[in-house]
């Protein structure tokens, strides 16, 4: 089969996707194996060996991007929304 095992942390160096093993499926003459993060099976020769420790810092890295990433859109939005207002205060009776 593979050097892998199930519990061991990997990557997928394609897409960054780091996760668990899960389980291991033979398809085709290939290996593949489950990552838990998105249940999606990747070759295994695709597949990197990781430490936990990465895969943590690499969680709260994304985290803490996804969190900045969304309050830039919503000050954003709330800027722009400004923008298409007459500065009317009618009540639209």
């Amino acid at each position: 089969m593979s050097g892998f095992e199930i519990g061991q942390t990997v990557r997928y160096s394609r897409t960054g996707t780091v996760g668990k093993i899960v389980s291991f499926s033979e398809i085709d003459g290939f290996t593949f194996a489950e990552v838990d993060t998105t249940g999606l099976l990747y070759r295994v020769d695709q597949l990197i060996e990781i430490s936990e420790e990465v895969r943590a810092a690499s969680a709260e890295v994304d985290v803490k991007k996804q969190i900045i990433d969304e309050r830039e859109k919503l000050r954003e939005m709330q800027e722009s929304a400004w923008l298409n207002v007459d500065q009317s205060c009618e009540g639209g009776g």
